[in-house]
């Protein structure tokens, strides 16, 4: 039960106990209730604790995406390529939150080979947060740019918000770094890394080519993907799902 802005979550309990609740997480008890009520200081700092140690129980590639945009569209693409391979547990819509990555991972089973995890941001530090949460052991960050700059002050925080993600890997886990990027191109990396772009000195260098109709495709260690889009940022993620597949 949340207590939010504008509608409290506790206001709620009589109906989900008519509904067949066994308990509820609240941080204020409603004693005319038969609900079993858990009372504890932050319902919503408690759902990340309770997340953290499901998450732990799985030993299994758990793949932190965050960036200012493509997350949802690189998870998608990832999802897909993956499912070839793997049982994929992922973010089902923009579930990227504190309150949304913490009941994504809790329908995290053993039927799953891998999970896929939006990380999103609207202030400093949330990054880190969901990171002690997921405790991801691959990470990617798709690209900084100024928006939602009224959370964070400046670009250079934003960057620095989503930097945490590698930073949480900083000696464990592989990184997957965006070097076209060139706020990821100067963050710290983790000791271990694989990096993506347009030029020569990445571990996966791609040329992108302009196709007749105007659509963009790819050559990615000599193979070509048409990636039927005409978005550059689109055609980015693309080359980073193939350094991660």
């Amino acid at each position: 039960a949340i207590d939010g802005d504008k509608v409290d979550g506790h206001s709620f309990l009589s109906e989900v106990y008519e509904k067949g609740a066994a308990a509820a997480l609240v941080s204020k008890v409603d004693n005319n209730l038969k609900l079993y009520q858990i009372a504890v200081e932050s319902t919503v700092q408690s759902i990340g604790k309770v997340a953290a140690l499901w998450r732990d129980k799985f030993q299994i590639p758990i793949i932190g995406i965050t960036g200012t945009n493509g997350k949802t569209s690189t998870k998608e693409l990832l999802k897909h390529i993956l499912s070839s391979k793997y049982d994929i547990h992922a973010t089902e819509g923009n579930y990227n939150t504190s309150i949304g990555l913490p009941l994504t991972l809790l329908k995290l089973t053993e039927y799953y080979g891998a999970s896929i995890l939006e990380m999103g941001a609207n202030q400093p530090g949330d990054i880190g947060a969901l990171c002690s949460i997921a405790n991801p052991t691959h990470g990617l960050i798709t690209n900084i740019a100024p928006a939602h700059l009224e959370g964070f002050g400046s670009i250079d925080e934003v960057a620095n918000t989503k930097a945490a993600l590698f930073r949480a890997m900083s000696n464990k886990g592989v990184g997957f770094v965006n070097l076209t990027d060139p706020y990821i191109a100067k963050m710290k990396q983790p000791k271990n890394s694989i990096t993506f772009g347009i030029t020569d000195d990445c571990d996966y260098p791609a040329d992108i080519h302009t196709e007749d109709d105007g659509t963009l495709s790819l050559t990615i260690l000599t193979e070509d993907i048409f990636t039927g889009s005409s978005n550059f940022s689109f055609a980015k993620n693309i080359i980073a799902c193939a350094s991660i597949a």
